[in-house]
């Protein structure tokens, strides 16, 4: 998985004009706005982190959500209405929430 979404990821990013970025969201426009791309092939839902996500909320970034046939860009602002209220999981080393795909297609 982990190759095939790096491969998107950085498919994804080229066509639309942005260059990648590291640390953080995946790349940033030539506007200066980062975008953050999700992809998940066999799971029903995508995980967007925290503090990623507050990076791109605070910019007004974009995310660009994939399942590898289709793809979807949903400004991150959106993405925190989808989501609504409610707590971050902490089971991983960064916290966490997740937003399903019938949500974004």
């Amino acid at each position: 998985m982990t190759i095939w979404h790096t491969r998107q990821e950085k498919k994804i990013i080229k066509s639309m004009g942005a260059k990648p970025h590291h640390p953080g969201y995946d790349g940033v426009l030539p506007n200066g706005q980062p975008v953050e791309v999700r992809a998940s092939r066999k799971d029903d839902r995508y995980r967007i982190q925290q503090d990623v996500h507050k990076q791109m909320v605070a910019k007004n970034g974009v995310y660009v959500f994939t399942d590898g046939s289709k793809t979807e860009n949903v400004p991150a602002r959106e993405v925190s209405q989808i989501m609504g209220p409610g707590n971050w999981y902490k089971d991983r080393n960064y916290p966490h929430r997740f937003i399903k795909k019938e949500d974004i297609f």
